[in-house]
């Protein structure tokens, strides 16, 4: 009893650590066996390691090392279980190496385990014999051997257990991700390091539920961590949110926070979770989802732009077919010679348009060549002032012109380039002034072997606003001139400004919104050498007898006469309108039983006309045929005309069977 009692004394001795509590039981058990040294080893691999020890004068050291198989242990081992010897010598022990070696007499000693697993041995020895050891005595030594193999075990877990702490910690620091634990019953919050970081609080800080909610930020954030926490404290249900928190520095911060909850007997007693700064994550998140938006943006307009070229090309290609159609039934001299004009008007305003689209695919490939030649350079200017006064005297526009460019002014440059730069810029002038005058101005000085050109061409029309002014020469970011109202492919002042820096020159533009526009340009140009010139100029269905009301709606002024052409050979007439808005206050005031109707215009385009008036009953379908007119021919596109309320779609370049068709179509359904 007074052996159990003073081992209970030194292991349960709360003041004493592990290492004190070897070290007392290794002397208790030299005073209880009446021996010299006592060791705890580890064995591993065939090797003997002291671990502990006591010994007279410190003879041994602690990691002090021998083969197992130079040490009593091996027979210890072998025998699984207690082992003694107390006079070596008079048994066969006395040719093992430790005895030989060592001459140890006496020795007691015990296999410790952890688990299934030996680990080492707890042995005490001595050099002189001893008395025979009882059976009290080996219990005494498993008794050790037991109470050190517990601890070991214990010790393992809890350095493991230190060991994993210390790993999640460090895994929290590198991942960012901190910690956090809820206890239910006691009310208290445990934050690790990591979340103390993320919510930028002293390492001391402890939080509370309230406090602990408060960093949520204010509003959607907040609301949704407070139905988490509620939700998963009634239904078990697990969250994982982004929200937004305010740091304790005011820093706001993107977290992702997990929990999950703990029942016991159905009772929510816990909630454990994570945190985890990802506002970086969510800032790329969001600059990605930026820059697909600006994707998704760019390929819009350049579909936009695709389709407004299309619709371009189709324009003139009207022109073109509508006026060599009814070139072969005219008879009247004076009426193929105007039709042949707007035939050939509308081939150079297509091939204007292709040459622009080919143009800017050259530029955009760096496949932009300059075709040079010697050219007197006034002649330019009096061509292009020759060909467009007529149109600006046909707007009622004042055009001002001064060319003050030398005679015999010959240079060697690209005159077609040169030509479509004025040209451009004129047609712009003329398509967006409708009151007031236009002014070129030409100018040249000479420096050396070049002639600098100075252009400026002015308006008074309607100007340009600051934004549209920033995107004025990016034809894919721009928008659609939804402020100038007016139609163009867009690429016309793109390809200006590419064909200007191209040829070393400059231009600047200075324009105020509702009231006009100047462009600058300087270009210098090579001196040329004076070149010989010369100069080139260049079966019938009549339906007049039916009681027809027919109004045209078109923006374009040739598409109007080609339709007008077509009317007239059939012995019809039309009243016209130049868009949606101008169509419906002409049906207001007359009854249409056919209208030919454009579907893309500025202001008020075809489909939304053509609702209106449905809707309004200002044109019923029982009274009122309406016929789409339209360059884009796609099935969205007829459905589209449908859906709107248009009985009849006719694609252009229109053809006069297709005006023919409707009419009869029309003539049908009022029985005319």
């Amino acid at each position: 009893m007074n052996f159990l009692r003073r081992f209970h004394d030194i292991v349960s001795d709360q003041t004493l650590c592990f290492e004190d509590k070897v070290q007392h039981i290794l002397r208790f058990g030299l005073d209880v066996f009446a021996l010299d040294f006592a060791i705890v080893s580890e064995v591993r691999e065939q090797v003997y390691t002291v671990l502990h020890v006591v010994s007279p004068n410190n003879e041994i050291a602690v990691g002090t090392q021998f083969d197992l198989e130079n040490t009593y242990c091996l027979h210890t081992l072998k025998a699984n279980k207690a082992l003694s010897f107390y006079h070596a010598s008079k048994t066969h022990i006395a040719a093992h190496p430790c005895y030989i070696n060592f001459q140890l007499e006496s020795y007691i000693g015990a296999p410790i385990y952890v688990g299934n697993q030996v680990v080492g041995t707890v042995n005490f020895s001595a050099p002189q014999p001893s008395a025979p050891f009882t059976n009290e005595a080996h219990d005494y030594v498993e008794l050790f051997a037991q109470w050190l193999g517990s601890e070991f075990a214990r010790n393992n877990n809890a350095q493991k257990l230190i060991k994993k702490n210390y790993m999640l910690a460090q895994v929290e620091d590198v991942a960012k991700i901190g910690s956090w634990e809820f206890d239910l019953i006691t009310n208290r919050i445990y934050w690790s390091k990591q979340t103390r970081i993320i919510h930028e609080v002293a390492e001391d800080y402890t939080p509370n539920i309230e406090t602990a909610i408060n960093f949520y930020k204010q509003g959607e954030s907040r609301n949704a961590i407070e139905k988490a926490v509620s939700d998963a404290i009634e239904y078990g249900i697990d969250w994982q949110n982004e929200v937004e928190l305010v740091t304790a520095k005011g820093k706001t911060i993107w977290v992702s926070t997990f929990g999950e909850a703990e029942f016991n007997n159905g009772q929510c007693i816990r909630l454990i979770g994570t945190f985890q700064d990802i506002t970086k994550e969510v800032l790329l998140r969001e600059e990605l989802k930026q820059q697909k938006a600006d994707a998704e943006r760019i390929l819009k307009d350049r579909s936009i732009l695709l389709a407004k070229i299309s619709h371009e090309l189709r324009t003139p290609l009207n022109g073109i077919t509508g006026m060599l159609t009814t070139l072969l039934y005219e008879k009247s001299e004076q009426k193929r010679e105007e039709k042949l004009k707007v035939a050939l008007r509308s081939a150079d305003i297509l091939l204007n348009i292709i040459n622009e689209v080919l143009d800017f695919t050259k530029i955009n490939h760096g496949e932009l060549q300059l075709e040079p030649s010697h050219f007197l350079l006034k002649t330019i200017f009096i061509d292009l002032v020759s060909l467009y006064t007529p149109l600006f005297e046909q707007k009622q526009l004042r055009f001002d012109t001064d060319i003050n460019i030398d005679d015999e002014c010959w240079t060697f440059c690209d005159n077609t380039r040169i030509t479509q730069i004025v040209s451009n810029l004129l047609s712009n002038a003329l398509k967006f002034t409708d009151d007031g005058h236009i002014s070129i101005k030409a100018t040249t000085t000479s420096e050396q072997d070049t002639v600098v050109l100075h252009l400026q061409v002015s308006d008074t029309g309607v100007g340009m606003t600051e934004t549209f002014m920033k995107s004025l020469f990016s034809p894919f970011t721009q928008e659609v001139n939804k402020e100038r109202k007016k139609g163009g492919t867009g690429l016309g002042l793109a390809i200006i400004k590419e064909l200007i820096d191209y040829m070393g020159g400059t231009i600047n533009v200075s324009s105020e919104y509702q009231k006009g526009s100047c462009f600058d340009i300087r270009l210098p140009l090579q001196k040329g050498t004076p070149q010989n010139q010369s100069n080139h100029s260049g079966s019938d269905v009549d339906l007049s007898s039916l009681a027809l009301s027919i109004l045209v709606v078109d923006d374009n002024q040739i598409n109007r006469f080609v339709l007008s052409a077509f009317l007239e050979k059939m012995g019809l007439s039309a009243d016209f309108a130049c868009d949606g808005v101008d169509a419906i206050n002409k049906c207001k005031q007359k009854h249409y039983n056919l209208i030919f109707m454009d579907c893309v215009m500025p202001l008020l385009d075809g489909l939304e006309a053509t609702r209106q008036l449905r809707e309004l009953a200002i044109c019923p379908t029982d009274k009122t045929y309406i016929v789409a007119l339209t360059a884009n021919t796609s099935a969205d596109d007829k459905a589209s005309c449908k859906q709107a309320g248009m009985d009849m779609f006719i694609s252009k370049p229109v053809k006069n069977i297709f005006i023919e068709q409707a009419i009869l179509a029309a003539k049908e359904k009022f029985d005319l």
